[in-house]
């Protein structure tokens, strides 16, 4: 289907949205049609859309067509090289840690050039692809299959389009699953002092330090660990292990990428933070870059995280489309250039190593931004809100914000490790939102779903 760019000029240009159905299974049955969007932000919905058969219940797919969309800008809906793959390789690449003013000057002009090339190369697209303007897309899908109400499940970043709809069109929602949902709130910060921004990265570096030591654990538990035999001394040797290759970048047989660097030593890392089932491959990975002196398998791990192909290539194309999204939802402010002060990251090196240094930056944008920056919606039905108690991606604090700011939500807390509710193993998770979707039975605000 073809959209306006801007929609306060229609008749101006427009950019087509692809979108893939899967029909349902009973087509007596049926209730309508199902959105989903994974999130990202940028991720593609065609993509998702192919999983569905395997990611919902056969109840659900029964009863409803399934329709993943490419949001604006991203993918087959007129996407374009926001960041190259040269980019990304070299923002993942680059010193995680910048000591001098040098390194840290050299980081700040690579994050601003980052964002000059993407708005030259996607000119007004580029400008236009906040996700105020994907809930506007939503819209024109849902009135062209015919549907009275949006029926949506969003997950990670598509909480905030769902949510966003939610706002410009509270009358229109059907039945909604917003599952993992970032922090819907944005208060600008313009009087915001160090000691604020310090304070939020401590907060911060106890859920990453909380995570590490968690997988850190594990390898000491499993015996034989790479890294120590116990915690603090695994965590004291990873640390300085990521210093060495600072210094000293690890050969890597990794097609494409020579060295193992530490920002892709890091990357590689993180994904312990994401992918609980990714702890035996990491714990692998290090211990033959440690023994071996050969990085290739933690190449190999980051790439894996960051969805890169051999061939240099980025899959689902989210990394490459993330950042002009970012920057129209998530204004500029006095905090977007300060970064933790030096005893902060002293205190806190684990945090320091893996997230103290940004690697995007919105200095310089020109594109629209987001109006509707505390969220409110007065849902004439339920929406159903779900949260895993220890997702260190959207902690569950961010997930029962947006439930707060969306009347009438009903909140449910699963007992769960990782990112994402439905489908991850928990069959309390997963019969509430079948029942929720299928059956139109909302469950009590606040219920809990354990292990």
């Amino acid at each position: 289907m073809r959209v306006p760019i801007n929609y306060l000029d229609p008749r101006g240009e427009t950019v087509r949205i692809a979108l893939r159905k899967v029909p349902a299974g009973n087509p007596q049955a049926r209730r309508g049609t199902l959105f989903i969007n994974p999130g990202g932000p940028g991720a593609s919905g065609l993509e998702f859309a192919m999983e569905a058969r395997d990611f919902f219940s056969d109840d659900v797919r029964e009863v409803w067509d399934v329709v993943g969309f490419d949001p604006r800008g991203v993918g087959e809906s007129g996407g374009f090289s926001c960041l190259r793959s040269e980019d990304l390789d070299s923002m993942y690449a680059a010193d995680p840690t910048p000591d001098t003013r040098a390194e840290k000057a050299a980081a700040a002009s690579s994050r601003t050039a980052r964002l000059k090339g993407c708005l030259a190369r996607g000119g007004a697209l580029a400008r236009n692809m906040g996700s105020e303007l994907v809930a506007r897309d939503l819209d024109v899908m849902r009135d062209a299959v015919g549907d009275a109400h949006l029926n949506y499940y969003g997950i990670s970043y598509g909480t905030l389009i769902g949510a966003l709809y939610g706002a410009q069109f509270p009358d229109r929602i059907g039945l909604m699953v917003i599952d993992s949902a970032v922090s819907p709130d944005y208060i600008a910060a313009d009087s915001a002092s160090q000691d604020d921004v310090d304070g939020w990265a401590e907060e911060e570096a106890a859920t990453v330090e909380d995570g590490l030591d968690a997988f850190l654990e594990d390898c000491v538990d499993q015996g034989d660990c790479a890294l120590g035999d116990d915690v603090d001394t695994a965590r004291t040797r990873l640390l300085a292990f990521l210093d060495r290759l600072d210094r000293k970048p690890l050969p890597s047989d990794a097609q494409g990428i020579p060295r193992l660097t530490e920002g892709w030593a890091v990357t590689a890392i993180n994904a312990v933070l994401l992918y609980p089932d990714s702890w035996q491959d990491v714990e692998d990975a290090l211990r033959v870059a440690l023994e071996d002196g050969d990085g290739t398998d933690l190449v190999w791990t980051a790439m894996d995280t960051v969805m890169r192909d051999d061939d240099g290539s980025y899959i689902g194309g989210y990394e490459a489309s993330h950042l002009p999204i970012h920057c129209a939802d998530w204004p500029l402010d006095a905090t977007s250039q300060m970064e933790p002060s030096v005893s902060v990251l002293d205190e806190h090196p684990v945090y320091a190593h893996l997230y103290g240094v940004a690697t995007d930056s919105c200095e310089g944008w020109v594109g629209t931004q987001r109006t509707n920056l505390i969220l409110t919606v007065d849902a004439t039905s339920p929406v159903l809100v779900l949260a895993n108690e220890r997702d260190l991606t959207t902690p569950p604090d961010g997930t029962r914000e947006m439930g707060q700011g969306i009347f009438g939500s009903r909140f449910v807390l699963v007992d769960a490790d990782g990112h994402g509710v439905y489908a991850n193993g928990n069959d309390c998770a997963d019969a509430i939102v079948d029942d929720y979707l299928v059956r139109a039975l909302a469950p009590r605000n606040g219920e809990v779903c354990d292990a």
